[in-house]
């Protein structure tokens, strides 16, 4: 926001000082459009709360120069004080298309010089009463004790700082700083997190009968938390057809804790408290493990539900796209991070997304020597130790909220290699934990 100085002070200045140097070093994120004074003009319109004539300044100085992010930023910013966060939404997107510079390098445009001069900005705006020397022309003389707007720039070519007259020259920012473009994220962030919430509540979610049978849970071929494989035999359930969305998770909880904001992808960073709370609150339940990995498999033995060996186009893992160091240069699944819900095949049961995307939540609690002592029929997870004191069960939030009990996930991630795709693999973590890769879906007695 620009600093206006009120009237009484600038009295005060003319007569205290005469000629006077007050240099306004501007908020890192200001930005430029091709100069006409219209910066300045919008930021004052700001300044004295005039938004629709600050509108249609920056709307201005954005179409004279598109590339000045200043202008776009301005803009954003009003958008989302009026609360047209879609408009906000598009001009964000905008901006973050812009180079990422390492500096506040701008292009000075001087009338009847061919080409422009390198420079970088060091104060955006200089009021200064009085003429300013410089060794590049004669500037007008302004009349006596009448403010004029200067820029401060260091000239790469001659190495010199100099206070150049914004009437004089036309300055183009050259692409966006990396510390400027991170905020602007951060507002982007929160922006889409508004435009999810002003949707609603999305798709109804739709949930599969699943049929019960036996099945061989784990694997021996597998790490040691797959071992051993053993005999299990579930009863009929329900499953979420699709892993639990943003939009859905906030219309019910009130927040989304994502890292990446879309109300069709599936909501991530969520605690296991976040999805039992969840599931309970719209009438289900946390799937338990002997369930969850019965839906995956869904009467398949192979290790993933289509075969032995992965295939990039039926699941989100960390492939050539992906960033991380665990990524498999073999092959594309067309996404860097989260997928919208459903992107992907179904498998035979009719469930998405049960490879990759999100690894998910299941109910049981972790113990090493469960897969041993497991009953055959309806496994709940291992049971903490209880005392006489203190009756807990594997749900109860007394031990998870206090990290004395590990929880399990499964299926998978974006963030994860194609191994953590298979049906037998697990992994645990503490129940509190909020990771970028993990969300959930829900369950449900027939």
């Amino acid at each position: 926001m620009t600093k206006v100085l009120p009237n009484t002070l600038t009295e005060t200045l003319r007569a205290v000082c005469g000629i006077f140097l007050i240099s306004f070093i501007f908020y890192p994120g200001a930005v430029f459009g091709e100069n006409i004074n219209l910066i300045s003009q919008g930021d004052r319109a700001l300044g004295q709360d005039n938004l629709t004539e600050a509108v249609r300044i920056f709307t201005k100085a954005a179409e004279i120069n598109p590339e000045g992010y200043r202008a776009l930023k301005a803009l954003a910013e009003i958008k989302v004080k009026q609360e047209k966060y879609k408009e906000a939404n598009d001009l964000i997107e905008k901006i973050l298309t812009l180079e990422v510079t390492g500096g506040r390098k701008v292009l000075v445009f001087f009338e009847g010089e061919p080409e422009p001069l390198q420079a970088e900005l060091v104060d955006e705006t200089v009021i200064k009463y009085g003429v300013a020397k410089s060794s590049r022309k004669k500037f007008f003389k302004p009349r006596p004790g009448e403010p004029v707007e200067h820029y401060r720039l260091f000239f790469l070519k001659t190495g010199k700082v100099e206070l150049i007259p914004k009437n004089q020259v036309r300055v183009k920012y050259v692409g966006i700083p990396r510390i400027i473009r991170e905020r602007v994220e951060e507002v982007h962030e929160k922006v889409k997190k508004k435009l999810i919430a002003l949707a609603g509540a999305g798709r109804k979610e739709e949930m599969v009968k699943i049929k019960g049978g036996c099945f061989i849970m784990g694997s021996d071929k597998g790490g040691p938390l797959e071992k051993p494989a053993h005999e299990v035999c579930v009863s009929s359930f329900k499953m979420d057809k699709y892993e639990i969305t943003q939009r859905n998770f906030q219309f019910q909880i009130k927040l989304n804790p994502s890292y990446f904001q879309g109300g069709d992808l599936p909501v991530d960073s969520v605690t296991w408290m976040d999805a039992k709370e969840y599931c309970q609150k719209v009438g289900k339940r946390l799937p338990t493990e002997a369930e969850w990995e019965y839906a995956a498999r869904a009467g398949t033995k192979t290790e993933y539900y289509w075969g032995d060996d992965f295939d990039p186009k039926m699941g989100n893992l960390c492939d050539k796209t992906c960033e991380l160091n665990v990524r498999s240069v073999e092959g594309s699944d067309g996404f860097k991070h989260t997928a919208p819900v459903g992107s992907f095949p179904p498998n035979p049961f009719g469930l998405y997304d049960m490879v990759g995307n999100v690894s998910e939540w299941v109910s049981d609690s972790f113990s090493n020597s469960y897969y041993i002592i497991s009953p055959k029929d309806n496994p709940k997870g291992y049971v903490p130790p209880q005392t006489a004191e203190v009756k807990v069960g594997p749900e109860n939030d007394f031990l998870a909220e206090r990290s004395a009990s590990r929880k399990i996930v499964r299926g998978g991630a974006w963030e994860n290699n194609f191994l953590s795709g298979r049906s037998a693999s697990r992994k645990v973590l503490y129940p509190g934990y909020r990771i970028e890769g993990v969300g959930f879906r829900c369950a449900a007695g027939l």
